[in-house]
């Protein structure tokens, strides 16, 4: 699997955690004790989330001798919520995710560090529920100038090596964005945190967590950029067939598509007569396959997979989308064809780019969505798709045996993250 990124940042305030309520609250209790007809609000000092403490002490107006004093004082109230910070949904998942998979991660905020053990857990530069995947976290106290000045990430950068390139940061304010832009490094906006009322261009638009996978990886299968280079040549082939009239273009268009086909068959050792089959009896314009896959859950939170019959693997049960059919009767029908099994779908997971998940030798571009089905009724019999059905909890699953090119860790990992989740946000690449 192919890294477009080596080093993954994230920013802990309104990214990693919902700290908003607590953070603010125990702000607007020592601003309340310190100025009882104080005129800022809740609301007003939400301004302040992604702030360091003295760049907000300065805009409040407190006295710089009292700076220390003050910050203890916020963080002793910060206790009193300790119990409203949470980490925001799928952003734990998808941190291990990462962190399996090699990446090197790192923290960037503008939290000071702390030496009281009550803070630790959640509410110190690397919390301790963190700290077994991040490498290093960048405080506030570790540089001259916090964000959105871009010390913290060029001090990252001194103490691994790692080149501007390489990074990817993640962040949900401003000072995150701006922080990013001064150091040459992509931003992605987590936009399940974001308070931003104005737009920014960046590299990465994140709804969901999980978004940030196809961000970082792309499957590298079959020397992948020749990969695509056939495919786009069949593309090319195919909508000039789709539009041209002159006979000689037509000639070159089909030339094209015999080009990428046997580029295919070389790439793959499948027959090229077999790929030709494949992709050059397709007509009109060319636009992507779409497989629709059925994550079904049982009451005990069990995963259903099939056993293949052509190759013993296993997969989640799915299949191509027929002609007149949708994503949600195709699923339910698939199941039913597979599993022997009627059931309902209650929630959409996403719409996933199969050449940044899957290990494929298909000669064409393949979207595929997958869904979250309640267990149904119904008697399974082997049959010339599926050999057995079964539910597995995760840590059960026969990763060695999984049919990758339709079902892969990561996507049964995410199947879980969604099931889970009550308010789920739909992955799409």
């Amino acid at each position: 699997m192919k890294k477009n990124y080596q080093h993954i940042l994230f920013d802990l305030d309104g990214t990693i955690y919902n700290t908003e309520y607590a953070y603010t609250m125990a702000l607007f209790d020592v601003v309340k004790a310190h100025d009882p007809n104080t005129k800022e609000t809740f609301e007003s000092l939400t301004r302040f989330m992604g702030s360091s403490a003295r760049d907000t002490n300065r805009e409040l107006n407190f006295h710089q001798d009292d700076f220390n004093a003050l910050s203890s004082e916020w963080a002793e109230n910060v206790k009193k919520y300790l119990d409203r910070i949470t980490m925001f949904d799928g952003v734990e998942g998808i941190i291990k995710l990462l962190h399996s998979r090699g990446l090197k991660l790192g923290i960037i905020t503008s939290r000071a560090r702390s030496k009281d053990l009550t803070l630790a857990k959640v509410s110190n530069p690397l919390p301790t529920e963190l700290a077994p995947y991040f490498s290093y976290a960048i405080s506030a106290s570790d540089v001259e100038r916090a964000k959105p000045y871009p010390d913290s990430i060029l001090k990252y950068m001194e103490l691994t090596g790692a080149k501007r390139e390489e990074i990817l940061f993640i962040g949900d304010t401003m000072s995150d964005f701006e922080c990013a832009k001064a150091c040459g490094v992509d931003f992605g906006l987590a936009v399940w945190g974001t308070r931003l009322q104005q737009s920014i261009v960046c590299t990465h638009y994140f709804l969901n967590p999980y978004d940030i996978y196809s961000a970082v990886f792309t499957e590298g299968v079959l020397e992948y950029q020749w990969y695509k280079y056939a495919k786009e040549i069949q593309a090319i082939g195919q909508i000039g067939l789709a539009y041209c009239e002159n006979k000689f273009d037509i000639e070159r268009f089909k030339r094209l598509r015999d080009i990428a086909a046997d580029m295919v068959a070389t790439m793959t050792e499948i027959p090229s007569q077999k790929v030709k089959d494949a992709i050059c009896t397709e007509k009109g314009y060319i636009t992507p396959k779409l497989d629709t896959r059925a994550a079904v859950f049982n009451d005990k939170g069990q995963i259903l997979l099939v056993q293949e019959a052509v190759n013993g693997k296993w997969s989640l049960p799915g299949g191509w989308c027929d002609e007149a059919e949708s994503i949600r009767s195709n699923t339910i029908k698939e199941v039913r064809e597979e599993a022997g099994m009627l059931v309902n779908v209650v929630k959409f997971v996403g719409l996933l780019d199969k050449s940044k998940w899957n290990t494929s030798s298909q000669p064409y571009h393949i979207l595929a969505a997958f869904s979250i089905c309640k267990e149904g009724p119904g008697e399974f019999t082997p049959n010339s798709e599926t050999l057995k059905r079964e539910f597995f909890d995760f840590d059960k699953i026969p990763v060695e045996s999984l049919r990758t090119g339709t079902t892969t860790i990561d996507q049964i990992r995410l199947c879980f993250e969604a099931y889970k989740t009550e308010h789920w946000v739909a992955v799409i690449d």
